[in-house]
């Protein structure tokens, strides 16, 4: 009897693990979550720029949809703080990531291409690229950031590339044209690199998109109070019924020889692709005083980094955010009672010195690629109409971007063929008992 006992002890932990594995793969999609409500293939020939604050001939998103995206990363404990609000609510988002962090902590970077999420570059130190002297060294600090982030990853990397300050040129846009890399703006700048409460930032991202309607979201995962934020700014588009888009690449990029080869001297002595676990993960003080930055400090870590804001109080919203406080002034750089200590707007790369600096005009840029476009429904191209250039695009929106999954296939490229769905496999979930009992009858009979 004893030995009966203790062999269904032993299928009862056996297939505990094996619940707890099948529960982990599967956790995504997962009722109750915000979840992606489409997915988009988009072919980046001849460098197609998307976002309206700058590039106002295309508009693939549908009303109250909306695409989430971060630059400046990875950063220790933010980036991952950020991962962790994306992955609670089943939600895909797009990574522009400055090669010199890539390269600093790849195994963060590395862990945002594992999750699902799509990996883009904004240049190797974010340089703004017109206030270089000459446009090769523009080329190179944008195929230096190319060749980084796809070392760093350690994988196939996007074709995407998104301006520091969201400032172009004409001879970048015409290269990033030649490369087929596609150019990313936004609809909807958070401003989060400027000092401000968690619930500011919040309310003020929410009533951009609530009087847009839609749109690419652009935010840093370089800073704290982002990380913060992100929750209930997620809670808050799945209350008020916006969609998550996700947006991926028809091919990855194509990195160039030269400038990889520039990489490899760069990162000599910084972890190779393999090392898959940050410290922090291995190593954690349960008992006693933790340090300042446990499980920080190892070799992985560049110097240099912004230091992270003070704690920062959020207020858990009713239905989305604590709507009885006014929003906050931001702090007066006049004043010396209020100045800031808050993170500089771009994260800070190894052998750099922190400095402030400008995000984005208001102003498009005069350069706008009219080389191809997108469409994705009757609404999405008369909206694409009413701003495109008086020279019309030699693609068609549907021929550069396309739905691959998710419930507007159909609007997204009504010219292609409907693929054929294979019906849902009905799943029959059997209690822990029920499956121990079979394995049992298996080996030993009744």
């Amino acid at each position: 009897m004893g030995m009966r006992w203790f062999v269904w002890g032993f299928f009862f932990a056996f297939l505990s693990g094996l619940s707890v594995s099948a529960s982990a793969e599967d956790a995504c999609p997962r009722n109750g979550t915000l979840g992606v409500s489409r997915t988009v293939e988009i072919d980046t020939t001849g460098g197609p720029g998307f976002g309206m604050e700058h590039y106002k001939a295309y508009d693939f998103l549908q009303d109250k949809e909306v695409v989430l995206t971060f630059d400046d990363g990875p950063q220790k404990y933010s980036t991952e703080a950020v991962l962790k609000a994306l992955a609670d609510e089943c939600v895909k988002a797009t990574f522009f990531s400055i090669g010199k962090m890539a390269l600093g902590y790849p195994e963060i970077i590395r862990e945002v291409s594992k999750a699902g999420h799509t990996v883009g570059t904004h240049t190797w130190s974010h340089k703004a690229i017109g206030k270089l002297k000459t446009f090769d060294d523009g080329k190179a600090e944008i195929e230096r950031g190319v060749s980084a982030v796809h070392r760093a990853v350690g994988g196939p990397i996007a074709p995407f590339f998104r301006f520091p300050t969201l400032v172009d040129t004409p001879e970048a846009v015409a290269y990033l044209g030649k490369r087929n890399i596609a150019m990313f703006s936004t609809d909807i700048d958070s401003v989060d690199y400027k000092p401000q409460t968690v619930d500011h930032l919040i309310k003020s991202v929410m009533a951009k998109l609530d009087k847009r309607g839609k749109g690419i979201i652009l935010m840093h995962d370089i800073h704290k109070r982002t990380a913060q934020a992100l929750p209930i700014i997620l809670a808050q588009l799945k209350a008020k019924g916006y969609k998550i888009v996700h947006m991926t690449a028809k091919a990855p990029v194509v990195t160039l020889a030269e400038f990889d080869e520039a990489i490899e001297k760069e990162a000599k002595g910084l972890p190779q692709v393999g090392a898959e676990r940050p410290m922090s993960s291995v190593v954690k003080t349960v008992g006693g005083a933790a340090p300042k930055d446990d499980g920080a400090g190892d070799a992985t870590e560049p110097e240099g980094m912004p230091t992270a804001p003070a704690e920062e109080s959020v207020h858990a919203p009713d239905g989305g955010g604590s709507a009885s406080a006014p929003l906050p002034a931001f702090p007066s750089a006049a004043s010396p009672a209020k100045k800031s200590t808050v993170a500089p707007e771009t994260a800070v790369p190894p052998g750099t010195t922190p400095g402030p600096g400008k995000q984005s005009s208001n102003e498009p840029s005069s350069a706008v690629s009219g080389n191809s476009g997108i469409a994705t429904s009757p609404a999405a191209s008369a909206a694409s109409s009413a701003t495109a250039p008086a020279s019309p695009p030699l693609m068609t929106t549907a021929s550069v971007v396309r739905t691959v999954s998710g419930e507007e296939a159909k609007l997204a490229a009504p010219a292609a063929p409907a693929a054929k769905s294979e019906a849902p496999q009905e799943t029959t979930h059997k209690s822990l008992m029920e499956r121990a009992k079979e394995t049992w009858k298996l080996w030993f009979g009744e």
